[in-house]
Parts: C-alpha cells; structure tokens; sequence
C-alpha cells in the first residue's frame, strides 16, 4: 500500500507537474524539516516565526472556504496562495473546474501531501501545484493560462489567500507572483479581439499558397537530406547591433550555417555574405523590399512560411524555395505532413531558430538579435531596407528591460518585449541544444550564454560546413494528385462550417425570441435553454475543425461576455441564468 504521500507524488509524477514531483523527492532523500511541522490537530508550526498558522484550524479555514465561495460564485477556477495544509484545496475543489494553488515553502508542499489525499485532483489537473521559486514559473504559468477551459476565463482572475497567516509573513511574495500572474494573462488575453481580422487572413494566403507550397522543395525531404549533417549555426537577425558584426560574419561564413532573417538579407549580401537559409513569414508584403537582389542566391534556399503574402512567393517563384505549414492544430488537419509541421512563431527570428533546432543544430549563435531600441533610438541595423527607425513608427507602448549582460536596463516595446519571452521558452524547453546571444547589444535574454561574437567564432567555429545538393521538388503529378486530395477537404470543411452556421442562427433566433417575450420564465425552463447552449458550446469546443486556434481568439471574446456575467454575482439562480442567455447571445450577434 502506498501511503498519502507517495499517492500525491505519483500523481505529480505522472506528468502533471514532474519537475514538482522530483523537487519533492530530492528534499525527502537528501534535506530535513526546519521550518514547519504539523501536530495531531493539522495545525503548522512555523518554527523560525514561533507562530501557529491557525489559531483554530476547522474554524479559519472553514471562515476562509465560505468567504472564497462567496466571492468567486459560478468561477470555472480559482487561484490560492497558500497550501496550508491542504484541508481548504481539498474542500474547495469539489466546487471548481481547476484550482491553482501557488506556494513559496516546499516544506509546506510536503507536509500537506503527506496528510491530504488530492491524488485524484492532482492527476487530473482539477488541483495545480505551483512552486512560486522554480526557476520557468512564468513558462509554468503561459502553458496554464493558455489552456481551454482556462484562457476564456482569465477576466475572472484573482488571487485569493488561504488563510491570515500567509497574509502577515508572505504579502511581498503574494505581491509578487499576483503581478507575475497579471502581466502573464495580459499577453495571453490581448490576441483576444473577434474583429481581429490577422488569424482568418493568414489562412486565406494559406489557401491562396497551397499550389505553391505543394510545387515548392518538400521540408520534410530538407530535413531527411541536412539534418545533424552539422552542428553549428548562426542566426542573424537585423537589430541595430547586426552592423559591428558583419565583418566577422564574412570571416567565419564558411563555418557555420547561417539563418538569415528576411530583413537583414541586403546587409549579408552587401558584405559578399551568402546565407544557407533565408527566412521570411510576413503576412504584409513589405518584405519583397528585402529581395531586391537575388542575383548570388542560387545555393540558398528561401525558407517561407505557408501564410506569407502571395506577392512575396511570387518574386521568389524562380528561387529555391520551401513553404513551411506551421504546426497549429488545424493546419494538420489537411494532413500535408511532407510540407510540415513545426513551430514557425510569431517572429521571423523564433523561424530561424526552429529551423536550426530541426536541422540538428547543437550550437546556436545569434547575432542581431536586439529586441531593443539602440542609443540613438534606432529599432534596426544600418542599411535595413524599411529604414532604421522602422519600428519607432509604429508607436507601439514601450517599456524598459533589463539589458544584455546585465548593463542597466534598455528601452524595448511591447510586441518585441512578447518575442523575448516566447523566444526564452523555446529555449528553455530546447536545453539540449546550447545557444549564445552575441549579439553585444539590446536586451538581456534569459537561457542564453551571453559570449561576444568573437569568442563564439574562435572556440565553436572550428570545421568548415559541408556543400549540400539543393533538394528536389516532389513530381508534378505527385503535387497535383495532393492538391486534388486537399480541395476535397476544403468542401469537407467548408459543409462542417455551414452546419454549425446554420445551427448558431437557430439557437440566435430562439434566445432572441425568449429575451424578447418579457415574460417572466421559469427555472426549470431556462435552465433547459442553458443547457441547450451547453451542448452548443461543448460541440463547437470538440470539433477537430472549429474548436481548434483558428477560433481562440473567439472561445477567449465568448468567454469574457460571460465572465461579465458570472463577475456580477448574481444570487438569484433565474435572473443569473437569463443574465447568462443574455450574454451568449451577443456572443452569437
């Protein structure tokens, strides 16, 4: 028989939170208890405060439970400072969807494991343990908050304390991650605009590319004839501090393989340096001013992702090219496994870096990689073809950063300050692979060696890279064949959204006409209409077609509408319930 503790670290373990689980090991085996223990009452001594965290355990968390309750009525989740131990998170989970429970002690972790049985909550991700010390928190917390059944409901977020104590010896730590939580959910919530029109016009020039994609060199033929063929790579972004680093680059270009952003293409070739890859996935066609001269480009291949701007492919219709699917659920819907399926980002420099982690590279060098406004305000390197100061006219928010090798702080914007954090998880989560910012400039990246380019050159760019043969488009029958393949998907899809169009009029025209009927309804009968859309909802959320990113940014727009409602805490069942009606149908206009 396993005891409480090893249930609750199995469950951790089984992938749920195993870097907690091993965490809780480690401090078992190897370390003993010098700050807290529990007495026969589960009351926690603090032995460094001298205090007892309850002064009557049934009593203050029972006063904790309902006042949680009260203030987060009809809440899909809730998160909690504070484990306690552990009697307030098992009591409150039977209310909730999900529970996040945050912490700073692992003692504390360990004492409520060992007398609370939340193995069932923790496997199924019903209870979420999370150390507020571990190092990737903000990671930990970008996957959580962006999962379904999480992410709609993020207006709804509060941090709630599980009892006085944590309150009196932990606020700054309280202070700390509640902030940490908000600038998380404010990245994850502000792609949440249904008139955004940038999701639906990337999948038109999707639609529009397919014969292109399907005529272009398969990736998957790319990587089956280059990868781990060689192990060092430079990727070169066009930041103010790319100039300095040119003449270096020219010197040791034989030694590296060289990821070349669309952007700093004109500066490479200007300095007689010839990029293995050149990539690009701009939904604008701006970046057909990078490609102005293509004249020494005949070995390098233009890596393209499969939404970029149709004006682009075109110029680039004679190059060797490659059209990359982007690894977003319901792009491999249509099964194009030759031509995907991998994380292209949202920047073309996070392209670059995954193209060079899928072609086996162990050594990543970047240079140019800014993500900050130089001294004299500049956002790009000399000679970029949309001017250095491209990006000061965009009048994107700014705000300031800590700097490269910890040099004060520097002056970045909002959209660049995003990439960094999704560029410091992909590297986070590639930690096999080694990567050195050289970049001697912009802002600080975190997992990162900071090495000046120089050193990079001298101590890992020691063998010449191999030539590669270009590789071969797939036949043209072949590619008709699958185009053919992909239209009959196409009028699949194009019947499944119609169904669910016809299906989300009817259920519009039936709450408009109860909305309407200025009668007063009974319970029984709206509860009926909630469940109706219930079932609405849950489908719309379960089909492979539209439940997946395509509609995220509408599941998160639905989800606020009825957060307005459920932050309301309306009492009355029948007057929430015809709220909630209410909601769903602006949803639905």
């Amino acid at each position: 028989m396993y005891t409480i503790l090893e249930k609750n670290i199995q469950a951790l373990a089984s992938g749920v939170n195993q870097p907690l689980a091993n965490k809780l090991i480690n401090f078992i085996q190897n370390q003993n208890f010098t700050h807290f223990s529990m007495d026969e009452n589960l009351n926690i001594f603090d032995h460094q405060n001298k205090v007892l965290m309850y002064e009557n355990p049934k009593e203050e968390i029972n006063y904790f439970q309902q006042t949680i309750l009260q203030q987060s009525l009809r809440y899909p989740f809730v998160c909690i400072y504070g484990v306690g131990n552990g009697l307030l998170i098992q009591n409150l989970s039977k209310n909730y969807s999900h529970i996040f429970v945050f912490e700073n002690e692992i003692e504390l972790f360990i004492l409520a494991l060992n007398t609370i049985d939340l193995s069932q909550e923790l496997k199924s991700g019903k209870v979420y343990l999370i150390d507020t010390t571990e190092a990737k928190i903000s990671f930990q917390l970008s996957m959580l908050f962006d999962q379904y059944g999480i992410f709609e409901w993020l207006s709804l977020y509060e941090m709630f304390i599980n009892c006085t104590y944590y309150k009196k010896y932990y606020e700054k730590f309280i202070f700390e991650i509640d902030k940490k939580c908000q600038e998380i959910i404010h990245i994850v919530i502000r792609n949440f605009n249904p008139r955004d029109t940038l999701t639906t016009l990337c999948y038109k020039q999707f639609l529009q590319n397919i014969p292109q994609t399907l005529t272009s060199i398969p990736l998957q033929r790319l990587l089956n004839e280059r990868k781990n063929k060689f192990e060092n790579g430079i990727v070169v972004s066009a930041g103010p501090s790319l100039s300095k680093q040119l003449p270096l680059l020219k010197q040791y270009q034989d030694k590296a393989l060289i990821f070349c952003a669309d952007g700093a293409l004109n500066m490479l070739l200007k300095e007689g340096i010839k990029p293995d890859y050149i990539l690009n996935l701009d939904f604008k066609d701006l970046p057909c001013k990078f490609f102005s001269d293509l004249k020494t480009c005949e070995n390098s291949i233009f890596i393209l992702a499969a939404t970029t701007h149709p004006s682009v492919v075109k110029l680039l219709e004679n190059q060797n090219k490659i059209l990359v699917i982007s690894d977003i659920p319901y792009y491999r819907y249509y099964h194009l496994e030759d031509f995907g399926y991998i994380d292209i980002g949202t920047h073309v420099s996070h392209f670059s870096y995954t193209m060079a982690l899928n072609l086996g590279c162990k050594n990543i060098i970047m240079i140019g990689q800014d993500l900050a406004f130089d001294k004299e305000g500049n956002s790009h390197a000399k000679n970029f073809a949309l001017g250095e100061d491209a990006d000061v006219k965009l009048n994107f928010p700014t705000l300031k950063v800590t700097a490269y090798g910890n040099k004060g702080e520097v002056l970045t914007h909002i959209a660049w300050n995003d990439y960094r954090i999704k560029l410091e998880y992909l590297f986070i989560s590639n930690s096999q692979t080694k990567f050195y910012n050289a970049t001697e400039g912009g802002a600080k990246i975190n997992f990162t060696k900071e090495l000046s380019f120089k050193e990079c050159c001298e101590n890992i760019l020691k063998q010449t890279k191999p030539k590669f043969d270009i590789p071969k488009p797939f036949t043209l029958n072949r590619s008709k064949k699958m185009l053919t393949k992909f239209k009959d998907t196409i009028q699949e899809n194009i019947q499944i959204c119609q169904n669910f169009l016809d299906d989300a009029n009817a259920l519009e025209q039936a709450l408009q006409t109860i909305i309407k009927s200025n009668k007063e309804l009974p319970l029984n009968f709206l509860y009926n209409v909630y469940q109706n859309i219930s079932n609405f909802d849950l489908h719309l959320q379960q089909d492979k077609l539209m439940g997946d990113n395509s509609l995220k940014a509408l599941h998160g727009h639905k989800g606020k509408c009825l957060s307005e409602v459920i932050a309301l805490q309306i009492q009355d069942e029948s007057q929430f319930l015809f709220e909630f009606i209410k909601a769903y149908n602006s949803f639905l206009e």
